[in-house]
């Protein structure tokens, strides 16, 4: 290694990938034995307050020519902050995931703003042997995420009318308003009528209720971090540029102009329009493949609910921002697809106050609600409740499928997986009492495994905290 000349520029160009946050072109080199790689990093509207905070997800890939990217462990320590432009400064932490497969980085005290700063992170020099450098192109990828604080919450809703939307309950006599309490990530739910949770299925609706929820199945009692925005276009389009032909042929959604969004190929590469624009048409295996490469994992619909409702104990059918209504949504796709602001609000002037505008969540994740159905890891099948909350290593195999066997896979009608909060098929479709915004306890399609490719079908994912 001592004597490969390590230094080279990043050949891709789209490389941001979260809605105002931006990636420089990073440069790689070795300091004695160790492998440094050095990139600005934009990141608008960050904050740290007394409840949680973002924080970016940091990823590498180092990709030959025409070959499959490769995984670029990072070290446990040795990074960072080289210079700060502006003011405050956010004092970044570095969080190295066990794994090495990537770092979060967040501020360490308040703060509420927009960084850019330039940082240096160590990265494990062995991952190079044998690689032509000269002909390999090096990627940092980064998604916002939001951390989900540890904390007891709610399943259900004290109406009973939403039972006929799929909703939990519990259904022992003396629990009067119907409300499950999450107290524990180790807490076993029995699921069935004489049990701690039920669900009614009826006509159209799927999912088994029937089983237990063992300890082993991730809650969101514990903390975890979430992506702040659902799967975008632009990140999808990041991802294909660094398969293989072969890894390529089954991930693509360009093929038909029905299933494609705004993403084309120019030039043997992938391109989108609309890099901030939910991704539509992606599938289960799709996503799969993605949280596998970016060593991140799909969310369980318990998570999903925690995610959305925070600790606050229902009194309806309340929608992520906390209200029973939807009339003051503001951020809505328009024509082409793209989520906006109608009254032109910029993310900086997020609130509680102001989140039934932006159709934030407790904790300020956006678009739980409408937007793109989100696809949950279901409680509704035994396939869904054996789900241990293992994450993706960043390999795939070499026809571009995930890697982790815990994964529930996404065959037509195998079980596991589900959709929750509503999804936007256009404006000629009626609205309707859970579409395209969803209630938080509303799972008519909870426990029913669509695999298959729509307009009104995303994704996002979610990442434990060690």
């Amino acid at each position: 290694m001592k004597n490969i000349p390590f230094f080279f520029l990043i050949l891709a160009t789209n490389i941001g990938l979260a809605s105002e946050l931006s990636i420089s072109k990073p440069i790689l080199y070795l300091e004695g034995t160790t492998a440094y790689t050095v990139f600005n990093l934009s990141w608008k509207n960050a904050w740290h307050n007394e409840r949680n905070y973002d924080a970016i997800w940091l990823f590498g890939k180092l990709k030959s020519k025409d070959g499959p990217s490769r995984h670029l462990p990072f070290l446990q320590t040795g990074h960072r902050v080289v210079n700060v432009f502006g003011e405050p400064d956010p004092n970044l932490i570095f969080a190295v995931a066990p794994d090495g497969v990537g770092l979060h980085i967040f501020p360490s005290q308040p703060f509420r703003g927009d960084i850019n700063v330039t940082l240096k992170i160590a990265v494990a020099p062995e991952s190079f042997a044998g690689t032509d450098t000269r002909n390999s192109s090096f990627d940092i990828f980064g998604v916002e995420m939001v951390e989900i604080p540890s904390d007891g919450y709610f399943l259900g809703s004290p109406d009973p009318v939403n039972r006929d939307h799929g909703q939990f309950y519990n259904p022992k006599k003396h629990q009067s308003n119907g409300l499950v309490r999450v107290e524990s990530e180790q807490q076993e739910i029995e699921i069935s009528p004489e049990g701690d949770l039920y669900f009614e299925v009826k006509e159209g609706y799927e999912g088994e209720p029937k089983g237990r929820i063992p300890s082993t199945y991730p809650k969101g009692f514990d903390s975890f971090y979430i992506m702040k925005y659902e799967l975008t276009e632009g990140q999808y389009v990041d991802f294909l540029n660094n398969l293989s032909d072969e890894q390529q042929q089954s991930r693509r959604i360009d093929r038909e102009d029905d299933y494609s969004g705004s993403i084309v190929v120019v030039d043997d590469e992938f391109i989108t329009r609309s890099p901030d624009r939910p991704c539509p048409f992606v599938g289960w295996d799709d996503a799969m493949a993605y949280a596998d490469w970016a060593g991140l994992r799909p969310m369980t619909e318990l998570e999903y609910t925690k995610a959305a409702r925070g600790p606050a104990m229902p009194t309806g059918p309340d929608f992520p921002w906390g209200l029973a209504g939807k009339e003051h949504i503001q951020r809505l796709p328009d024509h082409a697809g793209n989520l906006i602001m109608r009254n032109g609000w910029k993310e900086s002037l997020m609130s509680d106050d102001h989140k039934k505008y932006f159709g934030a969540s407790h904790y300020w994740v956006m678009d739980l609600a409408g937007s793109l159905w989100e696809r949950v890891i279901t409680v509704g099948h035994e396939k869904g409740r054996s789900y241990k909350g293992t994450h993706g290593d960043g390999i795939l195999t070499g026809d571009g499928r995930a890697t982790n066997p815990s994964w529930p896979i996404g065959k037509e009608n195998s079980g596991g997986i589900g959709f929750r909060g509503g999804g936007f098929y256009g404006y000629e479709r009626d609205y309707h009492a859970f579409n395209p915004f969803s209630p938080v306890s509303f799972r008519p399609y909870g426990g029913w495994h669509g695999g298959m490719r729509s307009i009104a079908y995303g994704t996002r994912f979610v990442r434990t905290i060690d």
